[in-house]
């Protein structure tokens, strides 16, 4: 039900020329206000708490339908901050949450001021707070009284902005039982799943496409070649969906934290996936398509511009295969099956 609620919005508000439109710079409010109407972003948020009680594959779903069609909005850093809110024992606030994506230090705050320089915060010229990790073991929600917005972005022109918080007020201080770095591995997990869904968007394109386009007299799906690029295409992103799908489904079981056997494997092992599958995806989709894949008038380009983008954010291939090594290392050749089945 959530699936087909999130698919049938966002299919018909995400056209192509709403795209267009977002890039200019333009905060798409109605579809925000749609967004929150639903719950969408209170998805991970306890049902006494005002959201829909979900796990963490509820929030792959409404995740990935966000890679699926480009949603150009802050909804999977959302649902995370709300959910961090929540398990610090706090009430969300209404409006729209920014995630800071590093820890920030207990010396960047005096007086319940905060003041911090933080790089490449996700849509942050359109939030209306802050929430952030400290290195010390508690969540920070800060004001935007006093921030200052250098405006960035990506290879997808989403914002991804400097802000410089200087005596910003801390509206909110709270132990929180996860670790400082929780929103690099939990933001991770949800870039996994907007990569699987902005595959799939490559797929579906690239399967209509060849489906339809005429080249000697034969339709382009019939040749062995462009089967072969749709076949490979297609296990790429079953892939991708799979171990995205299976890292939530463990961190609804087993967490992130504690001395056992956790979620972070999974987590580490579906971002390393993810972005090492990017290059492969966006080859195979615009090579299929030619010439018109280019053109900003297709939609491809949306959807592969957002796979450059996010395969580099909250860690790339380098960064989650080093902790995959250092694993494999830490547990040696005689425990590591036992390890990876448990």
């Amino acid at each position: 039900m959530l699936e087909d609620a999130v698919t049938r919005l966002f299919s018909e508000r995400v056209t192509r020329e709403f795209l267009a439109e977002s890039e200019s710079g333009e905060w798409p409010a109605g579809l925000w206000d749609l967004v929150a109407e639903q719950g969408l972003t209170h998805v991970l948020v306890s049902e006494a708490g005002g959201g829909m009680g979900g796990g963490w594959l509820d929030a792959f779903v409404v995740a990935r339908a966000c890679g699926r069609y480009a949603v150009p909005l802050p909804v999977p850093e959302a649902i995370l901050a709300l959910h961090l809110i929540e398990r610090a024992g706090l009430q969300p606030r209404e409006g729209v949450p920014g995630l800071l994506p590093r820890p920030l230090k207990p010396r960047e705050f005096s007086d319940r001021r905060c003041r911090a320089d933080v790089a490449r915060v996700p849509w942050g010229r359109h939030a209306d707070y802050f929430v952030g990790t400290v290195s010390d073991g508690r969540l920070a929600v800060v004001s935007k009284d006093a921030a200052e917005f250098h405006f960035e972005q990506n290879l997808a022109r989403e914002p991804r902005d400097r802000v410089v918080f200087d005596g910003a007020t801390v509206l909110d201080f709270a132990p929180l039982d996860l670790p400082a770095d929780c929103v690099e591995w939990l933001g991770a997990l949800l870039r996994s799943a907007q990569i699987a869904g902005a595959g799939a968007g490559c797929l579906e394109l690239s399967v209509e496409y060849t489906s339809q386009r005429e080249q000697f007299g034969r339709l382009l799906s019939q040749f062995q070649a462009i089967q072969h690029h749709l076949a490979e295409l297609a296990g790429q992103v079953a892939a991708v969906d799979t171990i995205a799908a299976a890292a939530c489904n463990a961190l609804d079981r087993r967490g992130m934290t504690g001395g056992g056997r956790n979620a972070t494997l999974e987590i580490a092992a579906a971002k390393c996936l993810a972005s090492q599958v990017v290059e492969m995806l966006t080859r195979q989709s615009h090579q299929v398509h030619g010439a018109i894949g280019f053109t900003y008038e297709y939609t491809l380009h949306y959807l592969t511009r957002r796979l450059w983008s996010w395969r580099a954010e909250f860690g790339g291939v380098g960064h989650w295969g080093e902790h995959l090594g250092r694993v494999a290392l830490d547990q040696g050749g005689d425990r590591i099956w036992n390890y990876l089945t448990a």
